[in-house]
Order: C-alpha cells, then structure tokens, then sequence
C-alpha cells in the first residue's frame, strides 16, 4: 500500500471558511483590548506536542535564517516573466526539452494569451497525452507532477470561463456576515476598550438588516480591516487575528454574491477577471510564495463561488485537490507506535486480607505488558489498547476448622480503545478479562489426629472445597479486576489527558497568531495510523496532491509542504522589523516557544567537529584576497526585514531554499535597502548523517555594489552543517525512543522524511 492510497478520502475547499467563526469569537474572551486616544491601540494579551515535527522543521528553518549558516556567490536578476500571465521559471524551453522534445512548442502556445482559444485549447489536449509519458520514477518526476497540476488548472479556468450559466443563485453570505459580526461585537463590547473597535471596524452596521446600504456598509469595514499599514504592530496584530480575517473574508463573499450586471456579456468580463486574478494568484505564489499573491486567488475565488455558482462548481475540484489541500502528514506504523507506548512491569506483594469469611495471608506477583492493536476506521485514528498479564499467587487460608494451601496462577486482559476525531483523544471504558487457575495445594483440619472423626471431617472440608471454587474464582476475578482496572485507567487517562492538554494548548496558540489548522483529519488501516491537516487561514493557499511513498512497515513518514511552513512563518511576526544579528536567534527561539508553547532552542555550542564544506570555485573568486578589509573585524550588524514576506522557503530538487527578504544595517554605514536573498541548502542523509550543504547564494534585482555587499554580509554566517540522523521521541511519559531519519526528499514543495 502507499501513503497515497491511504491518503484522506475527505477533499475540501474553502467553503467552510468561517464556520467556526461563533468559536473563534468567543475566545475573545481571554484577551485584553487597550486603546490610544485616535485609533484604537489594541493589544491582544499574551496568548498563551503532537505537533512536534512541525516544530522540528520549523527550527530547521529558522536556524537557516538567523544563527549561521549560508554560503555566498554571484549575482542574479530575477528573470520572472513579463507575459500576461506570468510563466514558471522551471517551465523554460530548455528544461522542457529535456524531458521531451515535443512539450516546448505546446506549452508556448498554450502560455500565449494572445493566441485564440483554439489553438491554445489544441495545445492543451495535445498536452495532456504527452506529459502522462514522461516516468514518474526518472529525472524529471517533479516536473511532470508540476505540469500536470498546471495543465489541470488551465483546463478548468477554460471551461469555467465557458460555461453557459452566469446569473444562477449562489449562496447568500450577508446573514451569515451580520451573525459572525454580531457575534463579534458582543464579545468586544463586554471586553475593557472592546468598544473603540467596534466603532472603528463599523461592526454595528454589518448587523443592521439588509437595505440598499448594506453593500456601502461592507465595504466600509473591508476598507478599515484593510488598513493597516500605519498601525502598531500589536493593532496589526489584532487585525491579522483569524476572528477579524475570516470576518473579512465572509465580507468579501458578501459584497460579491450581491453584484448585478446589466448583461450577460458583463456578467462574463467580471467572471473571466476574477479567473484572470485567480490563474495569476496560484501561478506567482508557486514560483515565489507570497502573502499577496495567495491572498488574491482565495479573494478570487471566494467572489467566483459567490456569485458564479457554476463556474466555481468546474474550478473546486482542481484547486482542492492542488492548492487547497492538506499541507501535514504523519504516518505512523503500527509497529512504531507499540515501542513508543509499550511497557512492562513487574510488582510483588503480600497477601493479608479476610476472603469468603476466610483470613488469607501469602504472597502474590504480578506481571503485565501493554501492546498495540491498530483499528481499521476511515474517520479516525484508532487503537486498542491492551494489557495483558498474569498473576501468581502463594496464599494459605484460615477458617475454622480447616487450614487450606492455594497456589494461584492468573491470567488477565483489560482493553480500552484509544481514538483520534482529529480534535481531541478520547477512551473507551476498559473491558476485562480473565482466566483464573485456583489450585489447592494441601489442607487441613483440627480433626486430622482424631482416628474416628479424622477421615469424615477431612472428606467434608475436601467436598466443601470443591463445592466453594466457583465462588472462590469468581471472587478473584472481581479482586483481580478491583486492583488492576482502575490503576490502568488512572494511568492512561493521565497520559493521554496530558497529551490533549498540550495538544489544545499549542493549537490555541497557534490559533491566536492565524496560524492554527483549519482542518484536522485521521483515519487508521489495520497496520497504521494517519493524520492529515491543513492550515490556510481565510487568506493563504494549501498543499498539493501528497507525494507517493510506500507506507513504513516499521516505523512512520511526515510529509510537510512548504505552505504550512510559510504561514507558520508569517505567524513570528518579523515584518518591518529591525533586528540585531546577535538577537536573531533569540527572538526566533522566543516567538517559536510563545507560538508552540514549549521551549524552542536553536542555538547550540560550538562543535568543533562541524564539517565545512570547501569553497566553490566561484566563492574562491568571488571572496577578496587576504589582508583586504575582509579580515577586518565585522561591526554591529542588524537585519531589516522586509513589511511583506520576511521569510520564505521552497521545497525542491532536494533543496531547502530560504528567501530572506531583507536589507543589512551595519555601524557608520549606509543602510542595505531591502532585496531577496537566495539561500538554497542542499539536504540529504550520508553515513546516518543529515548533511545541509549551502549552494551558491542569490541576489535578485540588486545592483552589483548593493548585491556583493550583501552577499559579503550573508557570506560571515554560512557553514555547512552535518547532524544526527538520529532523534529522540517523547511517549508522553520518561520514556524516550530513539528513531532513526532513513529517508529525505525535497521535491515540488514537499518535505518528506522517513524514519523507523
């Protein structure tokens, strides 16, 4: 079986963006608003791991960017098209070639707005028999996955366009905007200054009933919502919080189911615009993740699904499946999941106690050993959990007139079902089981030395006991079940309530910085358990299809798509900021442990057994020679990032790409304005090793002088870096099991690892 047959039978858009919005609303309640004397100056108070891996790759990233890695080069303008449309990068002529020879021609035809919709329709039919061809095992696997994505898109935007239907009804979005609105205010009204945003965001009027002005109304508090630019960053803070984004996106939804045209022919113009700006959305955030460029395709689409029904019904099923869709995977083998809960025990005792009226002393032992039973369900997560074990006991009995000598030798089962909805973990009640093996081992009365009365009261005690064993069994099942039940409740009900405290503590923090999973799904087979989720916000874009891998008999995979990690990004808060090179690491360790509630540390002490890659012959000649200022000590340096998309990553060809859009400020001298900076990280195991070797750094659109002066800058905090493939995870409890990393690929905005 594959990852991909396993895969969530579930696949969504985002027409349920916002129904949680009474939810979201009314975590208001926890926080703090203050205001200023103009604007409101709102502050939201501080917000307070199954998620571990996504912190694990998100430290990854964060070291990139702020402690010491990189390796720097030449010069590179960004060569993005100009076309109407703009054409990816990695569809260029010569890479097309070299997958087929005949795939060149087609694509620029197809890309050529110009040309007539039957050719390019022409071109595209021819496509989609060509690109099937090419092998999905071979050189350019990634790029026949990328270009079926596309030629899927392109073909549902030309139909869409098309269709025959254009004043159909779609859904009215306005009552459920004057409910989330409403919603809203109630809870800002009852919070202290909650009421200046409500007069600033014109909350009241979204919930007055509908009337000619109900369009003037909402676009009123699209065009506060919207204006954030001069805010502090604790106001844009707020205005960035899902409750008031998804607030907007219903608003936005709203204003355009109720558009009217005057024609059918204007009805068309205003829906091939909105596919126009949803083509060129997805397109731009494929080849360079941006925050606007998603923020209008999901503009896009939300205008076509609410006023043109029909052309949305064509698009839905492509962008879900490609740029709407899951963006985590975690795969986990039955097997893995035994070692990491497994345990077994062994307690000894003394028996002291009153029995069926008897007084009953010895010594009992019990051992017991829980193990995992994986439960098919296509909605959840689910698995048996089990304790098997066994008792042996050495008792004697007293009851007047007979002394009896019992060896016991027990057998017992409790289970209790352990399930994942995707929200929270639940437990069944535990079931119990047991086999009871009572057997006497000697008895005897205060009759045994009396020769007439010794053989009768003997025989008597003898039948007696006979006759006494179901009792005496059924009394040590319900003995057995008193002492080893309620202790194994106690003990998982602990561990898991554990695990769903941190879980709903580190969803409810990434929640407050907009960068929570919007939908979490699970499903188990009968040897392997799934969880899939997706985190999109109202203004974001999702994964892709999930990438083919064969399930681990042994151990688990994750597969992380780069939109996750970009949205994760967005949520430290960076933007427009100025920070010291020498606090970079802190800040990043600080905002990744407010954001996932748990210590993040990324910095460690120096390895003098760090390997450094040799300088590439074009470092060598780009580096200045010995003696020159290079030698000099640097002085104080401090990063300006950019207001828009600080950091970024791409996932592909077996690279981790940063993007830091930044400039340099350094001490007595001329600010580095703001540029992209390339910084690709070749990633891959050698010898149990995780090996992150920097490739040739970029920087796009700068001149030459402002370029080399950042490359020189960058360059200082570029190493190489080798580490354990290795790594350490938590049951929950002290106990820790090491796994080891066997697989690691980059590819079309997939992360995927492996371990067992």
């Amino acid at each position: 079986m594959r990852l991909t047959e396993f895969s969530d039978p579930e696949r969504f858009g985002d027409d349920n963006a916002g129904k949680h919005q009474a939810d979201q609303a009314n975590s208001c309640c926890n926080k703090e608003i203050s205001v200023g004397s103009t604007q409101p100056s709102g502050l939201w108070g501080k917000r307070s791991t199954a998620l571990q891996v996504l912190f694990a790759v998100v430290a990854v990233v964060t070291v990139c960017a702020g402690s010491q890695w990189l390796s720097a080069r030449s010069d590179e303008t960004d060569a993005a098209s100009q076309a109407i449309l703009p054409r990816p990068r990695d569809m260029a002529a010569e890479t097309l070639d070299a997958a087929s020879p005949e795939l060149a021609a087609r694509i620029e035809m197809l890309w050529n707005s110009q040309a007539s919709g039957d050719e390019r329709r022409r071109a595209l039919t021819e496509l989609q028999a060509l690109v099937p061809a090419i092998p999905t095992d071979g050189p350019h696997a990634s790029l026949r996955q990328r270009l079926l994505r596309r030629l899927a898109l392109l073909s549902a935007t030309f139909d869409a366009a098309a269709v025959s239907s254009l004043q159909a009804p779609g859904t009215d979005y306005t009552a459920q905007l004057q409910s989330a609105a409403a919603q809203l205010a109630a809870v800002l009204s009852t919070t202290p200054n909650g009421r200046l945003w409500i007069e600033y965001l014109a909350l009241n009027g979204l919930t007055q009933p509908i009337d000619d002005g109900t369009s003037e109304r909402i676009s009123a508090f699209m065009t506060r919502v919207s204006a954030i630019d001069q805010m502090s960053p604790e106001q844009q803070g707020f205005l960035l919080s899902s409750e008031v984004q998804d607030l907007k996106a219903s608003a936005e939804s709203a204003v355009a189911y109720r558009q009217t045209f005057a024609s059918d022919d204007e009805a068309r113009q205003a829906l091939t615009r909105q596919i126009d700006h949803l083509l060129r959305g997805l397109l731009q955030n494929e080849a360079n993740p941006s925050i606007a460029a998603a923020d209008r395709a999901r503009h896009a689409w939300r205008s076509i699904r609410a006023r043109f029904p029909a052309a949305a019904d064509v698009l839905r099923p492509g962008l879900n499946e490609h740029y709407l869709n899951n963006n985590l995977h975690v795969t986990l083998s039955e097997t893995l999941i035994a070692r990491l809960i497994s345990n077994s025990r062994t307690e000894s005792g003394r028996v002291a106690d009153t029995i069926l009226g008897a007084w009953v002393t010895g010594t009992q032992t019990t051992s017991a050993q829980i193990s995992v039973d994986v439960i098919p369900s296509s909605s959840t997560a689910s698995f048996a959990l089990r304790l098997n074990g066994n008792t042996k006991s050495s008792t004697v009995a007293q009851k007047s007139p007979a002394t009896v000598w019992t060896s016991g030798d027990h057998y017992f089962k409790v289970e209790k079902t352990v399930v994942f909805d995707g929200s929270t973990v639940a437990l069944s009640a535990s079931s119990f089981d047991v086999d009871t093996n009572n057997r006497t081992t000697g008895f005897r009365t205060r009759y045994d030395d009396m020769p007439l009365f010794g053989g009768l009261a003997r025989n008597m005690a003898q039948q007696k006991i006979a006759d006494s064993k179901p009792q005496s069994d059924a009394e040590t099942a319900r003995r057995l079940r008193r002492d080893i039940v309620p202790k194994f409740d106690e003990e998982t009900g602990n561990r898991f309530g554990t695990l769903n405290a941190d879980l709903q503590k580190t969803l409810t923090a990434l929640k407050a910085r907009n960068a929570g999973p919007d939908n979490i799904s699970a499903r188990s087979s009968g040897s392997h358990i799934a969880v899939s989720s997706r985190s999109i916000g109202s203004g974001r874009l999702g994964g892709s299809t999930q990438p083919v891998l064969p399930l681990p008999d042994e151990g688990g995979a994750v597969q992380v798509h780069e939109s996750v990690l970009n949205n994760t990004l967005d949520a430290l808060r960076l933007h427009g900021r100025i920070v010291p090179d020498d606090q970079l690491t802190a800040e990043l360790e600080k905002a990744l442990s407010d954001l996932l509630q748990r210590e993040v540390k990324l910095s460690k002490p120096a390895d003098p057994a760090v390997v450094q890659t040799a300088p590439s012959t074009e470092a060598q000649a780009a580096a200045p020679a010995e003696g020159t200022a290079a030698d000099e000590p640097e002085k104080s340096t401090s990063f300006i990032f950019s207001k828009a998309d600080p950091l970024r990553v791409r996932f592909d060809n077996g690279e981790l790409t940063l993007l830091i859009q930044a400039g340099i400020r350094q001490e007595g001298r001329e600010d580095l304005p703001v540029h992209t900076i390339v910084v690709p990280i070749a990633i891959s195991l050698a010898d149990s090793k995780i090996v992150m070797t920097p490739r040739p750094v970029r920087v796009l659109s700068a001149p030459i002088t402002v370029a080399n002066q950042l490359r020189k800058v960058i360059s200082r905090r570029i190493k190489a870096r080798e580490s354990d493939a290795v790594m350490q995870l938590q049951s929950g409890t002290d106990k820790e099991l090491s796994v080891t990393i066997t697989r690691i690929e980059l590819n079309d905005g997939w992360l995927t690892t492996e371990f067992r």
